[in-house]
């Protein structure tokens, strides 16, 4: 770029400079071309121009000096040799005739030769008795090559302008390598950390110093790896304990079928009916949990299907009320549905829906001591256009420490607490997990009632 530059401005500087000399010859070609006049008037021809050229530089500057007292109304004096008479002396004069042939030539180079009419264009007309005699040229009106004080003063510029554009290049080149230093170390060390990542360490963390107190574009890519590197570590722990989670819970069943089978082997335990059942009801366990992994691995991984209607929020929880109402009036729980004001309607997939409620409704009569109440309703959010399914109870509730971790896979309040009476700690893990499928969500809190309210809150149709 800067060659590139010094290159044009090298050719507009010439340009420029030329067009000054060009304007420069031809006021002193006007001058010339009227001593000329003159001259063809008393001579009548051009004969002897040649000798009377060598005289013409002495005349146009008493010429040129008469014009400028003559414009400030003083008289003309004879001056003493000067640098102006030096550089008029120094000019080249030739004079062509009304047909284009030089009749004189200060340098005598063109004497007798044909000038071209185009390049005679650039020349001052002699004029005598109105008419065009001749064409006198000057300086650069007949050779296109610059003067030797001119060739310096030309080289002269190109050299200063070489000097500020390298001066400015190695500036620019200096503070480039400065500033892609700046950027490229944050880069390297990021790289470094994507290769550590790749080779399996998600413990590295990128340092997000930068800028604006790390608000620059490399620190937010830091912040953002750092916070991909995190969650991975994360999702690696996740499964790690859904494998050990999963190995720990599927052990129980298999362990019992196992035992029970080699003690019917042994002979401790009968080959009969009620034995084959235990067995059969262990294998039915089983198969009902993974089952459910596999359909939370399906949930999460996001192959699940939906297929959204729009639900009657009201007719949804009288069907759960009335499928759950034999297990709640065993355990003398009154099971009511609050009414609505208004019918209210869900965007949703009813047989995903349906399973959430399920599980919610199942988990409120188990927990919900005998004598207690279990309540489900809706609510409405016309501002956000979201819909809520509210189960409470008068349970023992959820302490507020263990919200967050109910909705976990496996995860149990009471870790003492057997399987197959507290459950496997999936059904709110699936629940949640559909509740995100449908772009909704599920919470727990405090009821009113005393105990625990989970609410499920979708897009209102």
């Amino acid at each position: 770029m800067a060659g590139t530059t010094l290159f044009f401005m090298r050719q507009r500087t010439e340009s420029v400079f030329r067009s000054f000399i060009f304007a420069g010859d031809t006021d002193k070609a006007k001058i010339y071309a009227t001593i000329l006049g003159e001259y063809y008037a008393e001579h009548k021809d051009w004969k002897d121009l040649q000798s009377f050229l060598s005289e013409i530089p002495q005349l146009a500057f008493f010429g040129l000096d008469k014009r400028i007292h003559g414009e400030r109304g003083g008289e003309p004096v004879a001056p003493s040799p000067s640098s102006t008479v030096s550089a008029l002396l120094s000019d080249r004069i030739a004079v062509a005739d009304s047909n284009g042939v030089i009749v004189g030539d200060t340098s005598g180079v063109l004497l007798r030769t044909v000038h071209p009419t185009k390049h005679l264009m650039h020349g001052v007309p002699i004029i005598v008795n109105r008419e065009q005699i001749g064409t006198v040229l000057v300086g650069s009106m007949v050779d296109s090559s610059l003067s030797g004080i001119n060739e310096r003063f030309l080289v002269s510029i190109t050299t200063a302008l070489a000097w500020a554009i390298a001066v400015s290049a190695g500036i620019a080149l200096l503070l480039g390598l400065i500033l892609s230093s700046q950027v490229t170390r944050p880069i390297v060390s990021l790289t470094g950390a994507v290769r550590k990542v790749a080779a399996g360490d998600l413990s590295i963390a990128v340092k997000t110093a930068g800028k604006a107190n790390g608000k620059d574009e490399i620190a937010e890519l830091a912040v953002s790896f750092n916070a991909m590197a995190r969650e991975l570590k994360r999702l690696e722990d996740a499964k790690k304990q859904i494998i050990a989670d999963s190995a720990h819970e599927l052990r129980t069943p298999v362990t019992l079928i196992q035992g029970t089978i080699e003690a019917m082997i042994d002979g401790i335990y009968p080959l009969d009916i009620p034995t084959l059942e235990s067995v059969r009801e262990e294998t039915v366990r089983l198969s009902h949990l993974i089952d459910m992994l596999r359909e939370l691995e399906i949930i999460e991984s996001g192959k699940l299907a939906l297929k959204l209607e729009s639900i009657d929020c009201m007719e949804m929880l009288r069907k759960a009320a009335a499928l759950f109402a034999p297990a709640a009036m065993e355990k003398n729980i009154a099971l009511a549905v609050e009414p609505s004001a208004s019918p209210l309607s869900i965007k949703a997939d009813y047989l995903r829906i349906d399973e959430v409620i399920y599980n919610l409704v199942s988990n409120a009569i188990k927990y919900t001591p005998p004598g207690g109440t279990v309540r489900l309703r809706a609510l409405s959010d016309d501002e956000r256009g979201m819909t809520s399914l509210v189960v409470d109870d008068s349970g023992p509730g959820i302490p507020i420490e263990e919200r967050k971790r109910i909705f976990e896979r496996f995860y149990r309040i009471d870790k003492s607490r057997a399987s197959d009476r507290g459950g496997r700690g999936l059904g709110l893990a699936i629940a949640g997990e559909i509740a995100k499928a449908h772009g909704g969500n599920i919470s727990v809190g405090d009821s009113d009632l005393g105990g625990a309210s989970f609410v499920l809150t979708l897009k209102t149709a």
